[in-house]
């Protein structure tokens, strides 16, 4: 199973909070077979929001669960509409993370990392922020 396919893609979210993208993107991954308990994820992940804020910069915030709610290791992303509050920052993209907590400190971070190398490059953020379809999205993942 890949990380992320287009039905974990959601473009335009109308959203006007971080808890209804982080649920939205529990649906998704739910939807598609890669949580165990979607509602014990959905805790988890706001759990560790409490901790601290995932937004990582650049308009964009990393939600994240590393449990046993988790089936496979999974990539959720959600385009905002309009940018909303996530700690103190603006954000208008999201990418959730979902690891097996078997397969917790390195996954997490390979994934993580991954995602933080694209986002240091203007010219992606810039596609990513106007790409029309989950394939395009995909595409600039894969790249």
């Amino acid at each position: 199973m890949e990380l992320i396919d287009e039905g974990l893609v959601h473009l335009d979210v109308e959203a006007s909070t971080k808890e209804e993208v982080i649920s939205l993107l529990a649906d998704s991954l739910d939807c598609e077979g890669r949580l165990e308990d979607r509602d014990q994820y959905v805790l988890d992940v706001l759990d560790r929001e409490k901790e601290f804020s995932t937004s990582i910069g650049f308009g964009v915030a990393t939600p994240h669960a590393k449990a046993d709610s988790v089936r496979v290791a999974s990539l959720g992303f959600a385009r905002l509409a309009r940018p909303l509050l996530w700690g103190e920052d603006k954000v208008s993209m999201v990418f959730q993370i979902a690891v097996p907590l078997a397969e917790a400190g390195e996954r997490h971070l390979q994934i993580l990392a991954s995602i933080s190398r694209r986002l240091i490059h203007e010219d992606f953020c810039t596609r990513l922020a106007a790409a029309k379809t989950a394939k395009e999205v995909l595409e600039l993942l894969a790249e």
